[in-house]
């Protein structure tokens, strides 16, 4: 189960002040470890992040494909919309047009029919003045009767006259039919101009539905393009993140290998540092013992010498007072060895990363004394003898303090006093007697160092003790 997001960058915080802390756990540790371990510690504290960076890519692709989905099935239903106003948009245009083709048809006929209405209208008035306002009796129907001048002629006169009524009647009737198909036609056209008016109305609504359809289908085509980009885009982040996270673990694994290894040549480099001191305390004991020897007997020969004196000084009086005089003696003060508790001068100037005391170690898991104070100076800076001595050793340890210079400053307070001054960048004093505040080298990171400053130490009688003791 992935962290939240807050538990997250706690725990990352956690971890960069962790890893801040390593340069001062890690002092006086193999360099080639100390970066080993460092560079674990910093990917193992980047792994939570990117498993979270994953984690959250891939919801964001899940979330993308999803979208993409919807955002196609829209695009379906869009399109299918689309189809569908379109092909009503057409049939309702069909319809219209088969109407406005109708109303034409139908407005033409009237048209025709009316004009062969008037044209029977006509013929029927004229034969209905014939018959009924002839000029003459030989001039109308009538006449044939009253006119004939014989029975033949009135028969054939007769004839003629049923003929032309006939003739009337059939125009009456052809009359009568062209009004009633006159009417239907007026009434059809009405009744088509109605339906071309309605479809008219259903056209336009039916144009603008399919161009909403039309456009509403447009921007879910384009909708699902940006829905497909979003999840190309996402599927890449996921791929990275997945790339990164992969890398994070090879690297992990790798480094961790590393640190074994390290790990390793540090304890034999740790067995050896051991001996080297151990080897250090002897020479410093064996130097403290003679020194003291010497000491000794530079307090019982000026011992010897004040007690000398001292009775003189008496034998002084005592004669004085045989022979009556007054004689006061001077008795020298005793022979004793006083050191200021402050004995010490700081050797360079700069803030202290790290103090004297047991200190963890976070690879070889077990505690271990840092043996002197580390002060924050640049590569570089000037390093000055902490009181008068002798250069008992100068140049460069194996046993990771790199280039150092140990002075030995004689008995006080009873005890051999010498300082260290380790990890310099180069060395000026290689021997000899130094002075307090004089200049024995330059600040540096080798050896054993995780970079620049100076380590200080102080030991009595071959033991390191916390260098505050005496500054």
């Amino acid at each position: 189960m992935v962290a939240r997001a807050d538990d997250v960058q706690d725990q990352k915080r956690r971890a960069d002040r962790r890893i801040a802390a390593l340069g001062q756990q890690l002092e006086g540790t193999n360099a080639a470890l100390a970066k080993a371990y460092v560079n674990l510690e910093r990917t193992r504290a980047a792994i939570p992040a990117a498993q979270q960076r994953v984690a959250q890519a891939q919801s964001a692709l899940a979330r993308a494909q999803q979208a993409q989905a919807q955002a196609e099935a829209t695009e379906a239903r869009a399109v299918a919309a689309e189809a569908k106003a379109r092909a009503h948009n057409d049939d309702v245009a069909q319809k219209l047009a088969e109407a406005q083709a109708n109303e034409s048809r139908a407005a033409e006929k009237l048209k025709r029919s009316g004009r062969e209405l008037v044209t029977s209208q006509d013929a029927l008035d004229a034969y209905a003045a014939e018959v009924f306002q002839g000029g003459s009796v030989t001039e109308s129907q009538l006449g044939m009767v009253f006119g004939s001048t014989s029975p033949q002629d009135f028969a054939n006169r007769l004839v003629m006259a049923d003929t032309a009524s006939a003739v009337a009647s059939d125009t009456i009737d052809k009359l009568a039919a062209m009004t009633a198909d006159n009417t239907a036609t007026k009434a059809y056209l009405t009744s088509v101009r109605g339906e071309v008016a309605a479809l008219k109305i259903q056209a336009e609504k039916a144009l603008k539905s399919a161009e909403a359809a039309s456009a509403a289908a447009t921007q879910a085509r384009e909708q699902a393009v940006v829905a497909k980009n979003n999840a190309t885009t996402a599927t890449q982040n996921a791929s990275a993140a997945k790339a990164d996270l992969e890398s994070l673990n090879t690297k992990q694994t790798a480094y961790a290998g590393d640190l074994r290894k390290q790990r390793a040549d540090e304890k034999a480099q740790l067995a050896a540092a051991e001996r080297e001191a151990s080897r250090l305390k002897a020479v410093l004991l064996e130097r403290a013992r003679l020194a003291k020897i010497a000491e000794q007997k530079r307090l019982a020969k000026l011992k010897a010498e004040r007690d000398a004196k001292i009775r003189a000084e008496r034998a002084k009086a005592a004669a004085a007072a045989r022979a009556g005089r007054s004689y006061t003696p001077r008795i020298p003060a005793p022979v004793q060895s006083s050191t200021p508790s402050n004995y010490l001068s700081y050797p360079a100037n700069g803030p202290t990363t790290s103090g004297f005391g047991m200190r963890w170690h976070p690879v070889l898991q077990k505690w271990m004394l840092h043996d002197g104070l580390d002060w924050g100076v640049a590569c570089g800076t000037p390093v000055y003898a902490a009181a008068p001595g002798s250069v008992i050793r100068a140049g460069w340890r194996e046993s990771g303090w790199g280039n150092q210079v140990l002075i030995d400053h004689g008995i006080h307070r009873g005890i051999d006093l010498v300082t260290s001054y380790n990890h310099l960048s180069s060395i000026v004093a290689w021997g000899g007697s130094v002075q307090r505040g004089q200049l024995i080298g330059y600040s540096g990171t080798t050896g054993y160092s995780t970079g620049c400053h100076l380590h200080f130490g102080v030991y009595e009688d071959g033991t390191p003790v916390n260098p505050r003791n005496w500054l």
